[in-house]
């Protein structure tokens, strides 16, 4: 797959997973040509408000009732960036599953993986209440945007075959810097905060491996922190098995192009996720189109709706994909750019945004994928 920074829309009414796909935009590490982000000035517009969960974390008498370990995707798999039933189908992490350090005791609840990604569930507990600062890191100019831990990290995967040749720091090792995971979760009391995190087999320095059916995961995280509000290094190491799941996985080659050249080969559609590769084909650039920045794209589900993808990767579960269509436009300029994003918004709420990209497209791609 062809990871491509610059086609992240940037909708001002979800500032939730504007927040998380930016981050991710700078920890992806493939490089191709960058288009100008003229939008991320939109981070600082409106949150969607987060539905309240079915029991209270927040209370601590409650919370300890309830027994976390085991059942952590159960209580927060509908908030993740890609939602699904992971408490249905994960297995409970088997071997070195809980670690403490600087009075932090982290545990591995949970693992699913299947052929594009490794989701899991952990627990962190403090033996001191977390800052309250914190605790209410998840409000940005009174909207909430969801609470975020993050760890530095090094791992291991036994599937993973480093190249002939390299640099030391271009593949894991000791010179290697893994981008930090985004444990994406909630307090379930002033001690205690549950979340998950993705593994992305599609980025750096997965995109290619061979993926084995039954494979081997050490993690070793050496810090945890959030922006200013909380920092703490320390030693937590865990290993475990973890089998892939490739029921309900599909690809559905497609291989037509752009007139700039841009290739969409394939779309593989698991359970949870759908993933559209990209590549580049100069060959196929057609004349008056050879800046490759000249043309923009649009993405929009079966329904006509907007699909707010990161570089081709978006949820399953909040479009209709039996059909998806790639409509490309030209835009040459930072403002016809700009001017065109407003007007695609103005013409969703309208419910007339597909006639207005039939009116302005150059060139689109139609994939259907219920067949």
């Amino acid at each position: 797959m062809q990871i491509k920074f610059d086609e992240i829309q940037i909708p001002k009414e979800r500032l939730n997973e504007t927040v998380r796909e930016s981050m991710e935009e700078v920890y992806a590490r493939y490089k191709i040509r960058r288009r100008k982000s003229i939008l991320a000035k939109s981070l600082t517009a409106a949150a969607a408000v987060l539905l309240a969960a079915g029991i209270c974390f927040s209370n601590p008498v409650l919370a300890a009732k309830i027994p976390l370990i085991g059942h952590i995707f159960r209580q927060v798999q509908e908030k993740q960036r890609y939602p699904g039933n992971f408490d249905e189908v994960s297995g409970q992490v088997q071997e070195k599953n809980e670690s403490t350090s600087e009075g932090i005791t982290m545990t591995l609840s949970e693992v699913y993986a299947d052929t594009e990604a490794m989701y899991v569930s952990v627990m962190i507990k403090s033996e001191e209440p977390f800052p309250e600062k914190l605790r209410k890191a998840n409000v940005i100019d009174g909207q909430d945007i969801g609470y975020h831990l993050f760890l530095e990290m090094e791992q291991e995967f036994d599937f993973l075959e480093p190249p002939a040749e390299y640099e030391p720091w271009e593949w894991p090792g000791e010179e290697f810097l893994w981008e930090p995971i985004d444990v994406e979760g909630e307090f379930a009391d002033d001690y205690t905060y549950i979340g998950t995190f993705r593994t992305d087999f599609n980025l750096y320095p997965f995109g290619g491996a061979d993926i084995l059916d039954n494979f081997h995961w050490k993690l070793k995280v050496n810090k945890i922190h959030c922006y200013e509000f909380y920092s703490k290094q320390g030693v937590w190491e865990f290993e475990t098995d973890a089998a892939v799941d490739k029921k309900g996985t599909k690809t559905i080659d497609v291989n037509e192009s752009a007139p700039n050249g841009e290739v969409i080969t394939s779309v593989t559609v698991t359970p949870y996720e759908v993933i559209v590769n990209y590549d580049f084909d100069e060959s196929r650039v057609q004349p008056g189109y050879e800046r490759g920045d000249m043309i923009q794209s649009v993405m929009v589900d079966a329904a006509g709706k907007q699909i707010h993808d990161k570089v081709g990767m978006f949820s399953a579960e909040r479009y209709d994909i039996s059909k998806i269509t790639v409509y490309y436009f030209k835009a040459g300029t930072d403002e016809e750019y700009v001017n065109i994003q407003e007007r695609i918004r103005k013409e969703e709420e309208k419910e007339t945004l597909l006639a207005y990209l039939e009116e302005i497209a150059v060139h689109k791609i139609e994939m259907n994928l219920a067949e």
